[in-house]
């Protein structure tokens, strides 16, 4: 079982991080570029974590969030985020090298690897407008020559937009668990329009550590703000000057056989270039996907919300009935809601239960507001309050966000979480001041200090201390668990700081099992059995190695 297991995840391993590196059978060719480009450009240092470059700038805020300004054409834009963000590409991509050599140590098997995937994303510069191209070749220059034997620059760099989607791909493996509400009202003279969401994507503490808050002045378009990080053209949370915005939800998927256009990528275009839901549905049916993805907009123009469902056949769109848009990881529409798919993955996985919470936390509330709107992305607890243990992923709030925002399209106030998850602060941003941030001092942030949100209280409390304490322990266990059980006191500390959640009974439960020690292995099972458990597959194992013991 311990073998299975690992093969499990080493496959899982491979699907989300190989694109982002071993990817070189197919060289892409040099998208068309101004004539006149810019001979060795090169940034302006004004301190350590502040560059400037013409009118394009970077800094870190005091909480930890880089905020950078970008502008022009597409090209001149790459470049621009090439040169100011350079450190940070380079950082994640040394991140990301070390841990396909640590996951494949052997040179042969990610030769193999990499063929095939080069094969699987043979055309992926044809499914990406040319626009997008010559921006993200702009920024593939400021790329690392550290790893040209994994491949070309450019070749690299476009590959890691389509990780995003093998992520979401296989988050029918419970990698993915987003979770977004939308509210409005504008009836009796009230025009109150709030959107939450959290980017549940987890690809590691460092992956998350380094975000970026990016506003981007294009030459054609709309301004936009969206958080982001260092090589990443994508949109999966943004908002524009129109008060429309795209956030990104996975959805039960097939397994593909060739790449598309990556969501992130159509994400991209519809906030630089839709106002409103009907131009938002008109940009996504344009493109073809290689997963099932969900577009929620929210549009400040139409006084309304709308989930665009886009699978590799067809896109779908649900309105909702009322003044409230909730989206999780499953079909909504009357065409996909019904699908065997779709009822598989209600049965099966946690999106179900977060929808329902969200439901329950909001039918408590009368007023719409941001303050409501953040207790509701934070959080943890079950259906009727039940205490699910941290870290749960039937929780709205599983402290594993990328980020988490709160937009307000008719205000035009995007509010964006600091490190870690959605516990620190959310600090506040007017996207309609986008253009005048080309005369911004870098010095000096962008941010509204008055509108800014405060931590939550449980980032101070002793359970937060826990759950940190939780992770480190699990990992000493499942690096060698044989030696950990034997040491005096491991257990019931470890089992101390997260008693109601069922992950470290269930550990210990198949340690046991392995072990052949059985009558602790189901003292260990009828423990996970009796908390709330996210996935079926892990309630029939738990039944299944009980049935055994007996």
């Amino acid at each position: 079982m311990r073998k299975k297991k690992l093969i499990i995840c080493g496959v899982i391993s491979l699907l989300i991080i190989i694109p982002l590196v071993f990817i070189k059978i197919t060289v892409y060719p040099t998208p068309d570029l101004p004539e006149v480009q810019a001979q060795n450009p090169q940034r302006e240092k004004i301190n350590s974590t502040t560059f400037r470059y013409k009118n394009n700038w970077l800094r870190k805020n005091k909480f930890g969030n880089w905020e950078s300004y970008i502008e022009g054409t597409a090209y001149e834009r790459g470049i621009a985020l090439g040169l100011l963000h350079k450190e940070l590409i380079q950082s994640q991509e040394t991140a990301f090298v070390g841990e396909i050599e640590k996951l494949l140590p052997s040179k042969v098997l990610r030769t193999i690897m990499q063929l095939g995937l080069g094969w699987f994303n043979r055309n992926l510069d044809k499914d990406i407008p040319e626009e997008y191209l010559q921006e993200i070749y702009g920024v593939s220059q400021s790329f690392s020559d550290d790893y040209s034997y994994v491949g070309p620059k450019f070749n690299r760099v476009l590959n890691y937009h389509a990780a995003h989607d093998i992520g979401h791909m296989v988050q029918n493996m419970n990698l993915v668990a987003c979770t977004a509400v939308s509210q409005w009202d504008f009836e009796s003279g009230k025009s109150e329009m709030v959107l939450g969401r959290n980017f549940d994507f987890h690809f590691g503490e460092e992956f998350a550590k380094d975000k970026i808050v990016l506003f981007v002045n294009p030459s054609v378009g709309y301004d936009f703000i969206s958080v982001t990080w260092g090589g990443f053209s994508g949109v999966v949370s943004g908002m524009n000057e129109k008060g429309l915005t795209v956030t990104l939800n996975a959805l039960p998927s097939e397994i593909p056989t060739k790449s598309s256009t990556p969501v992130s990528i159509i994400a991209r275009d519809v906030i630089q270039y839709a106002s409103t839901i009907e131009e938002a549905y008109a940009i996504i049916s344009k493109y073809d996907v290689f997963v099932s993805e969900s577009f929620t907009i929210v549009s400040a123009l139409d006084q309304t919300s709308a989930v665009i469902e886009k699978t590799p056949e067809k896109t779908a769109i649900y309105y909702p009935q009322g003044n409230q848009l909730i989206v999780a990881n499953h079909f909504q529409s009357d065409e996909y809601k019904n699908s065997p798919l779709n009822l598989d993955h209600i049965r099966d996985s946690e999106s179900m239960p977060r929808f329902d919470r969200m439901k329950e936390l909001t039918a408590d509330d009368s007023i719409i507001s941001v303050e409501n709107t953040l207790r509701y992305i934070r959080d943890q607890r079950g259906i009727n309050s039940k205490e699910l243990g941290t870290g749960n992923p039937m929780a709205i709030n599983q402290l594993l966000a990328h980020h988490a925002v709160i937009f307000e399209p008719v205000k035009g106030i995007a509010y964006i979480s600091a490190a870690p998850f959605q516990e620190n602060v959310f600090n506040a941003y007017d996207v309609s001041s986008i253009k005048t941030m080309a005369d911004l001092d870098p010095i000096h942030s962008p941010e509204i200090d008055s509108l800014r949100l405060a931590q939550d209280t449980f980032f101070a409390s002793r359970g937060f201390s826990d759950y940190q304490e939780y992770k480190i322990l699990k990992a000493d266990f499942n690096t060698d668990p044989e030696k950990k059980v034997s040491e005096k006191g491991f257990t019931e500390r470890w089992i101390a700081t997260n008693p109601s959640y069922y992950e470290p009974y269930l550990l210990l439960a198949d340690f046991y099992f392995d072990q052949e020690d059985l009558e602790t292995a189901k003292t260990y099972y009828e423990l996970a059995q009796s908390k709330a458990i996210p996935y079926l597959e892990i309630k029939k194992r738990i039944t299944e190695n009980l049935a055994k013991i007996k």
